[in-house]
């Protein structure tokens, strides 16, 4: 089993407890993994099934089954910017600091668009902890999943600056070839709550 960097904690931990009572004997491995990780996992057979992140439209020969979601915000460090009247033009001068390959990457592009603006520097980074850090830091601006930066902004490492429009959702997913795997149908009747 797959899991995220941020997956949905509760969900792990419901699942991974009722199918113990259900199965005992089924013997679970949990994987910690980017959300491409989890996705390649599933594509090459290493894993049976994962939680992983999902900004878009989830490939369509996987099954999946939404357990939570969340948002993304711009933000930057304390003084930076003044968020009250934010001068894109100006961001775009700044350097972004995101992941670019994940949910933070197509929240930023939806940015971009929006405000016709492309930052001179993007700084692509794969660990939200590091991303938060270097915008802590003073480096940029960047883009942090909702809990990250309400967590950073309280510890005054942060400011806000906006809420992105995209919605990430947190998605347990696997193969639909395998849809009828007697482990895999046990898993997703306990996440639907059956």
């Amino acid at each position: 089993l797959g899991a995220g960097s941020n997956s949905n904690n509760e969900a792990i931990g419901r699942l991974l407890t009722t199918l113990s009572e259900r199965c005992p004997e089924v013997e679970v491995a949990l994987r910690h993994g980017s959300s491409v990780d989890i996705l390649a996992g599933l594509r090459n057979g290493s894993l049976d099934a994962g939680f992983y992140n999902e900004a878009g439209e989830p490939d369509p020969e996987l099954v999946t089954i939404e357990v939570s979601h969340f948002t993304i915000w711009l933000v930057g460090p304390p003084g930076l910017v003044a968020a009250d009247a934010l001068d894109w033009r100006a961001l775009a001068e700044m350097p972004w600091i995101y992941a670019a390959s994940a949910c933070c990457g197509r929240a930023a592009e939806g940015l971009f668009k929006m405000h016709q603006i492309r930052p001179r520097r993007i700084i692509s980074v794969d660990r939200e902890d590091v991303t938060r850090t270097l915008i802590a830091g003073g480096l940029g601006v960047g883009l942090l999943h909702a809990g990250t930066a309400k967590a950073a902004q309280a510890r005054g490492e942060v400011e806000l600056l906006c809420e992105s429009r995209s919605t990430v959702r947190i998605l347990f997913a696997h193969l639909g070839s395998r849809a009828q795997d007697p482990v895999l149908l046990a898993a997703t009747a306990i996440l639907r709550g059956s």
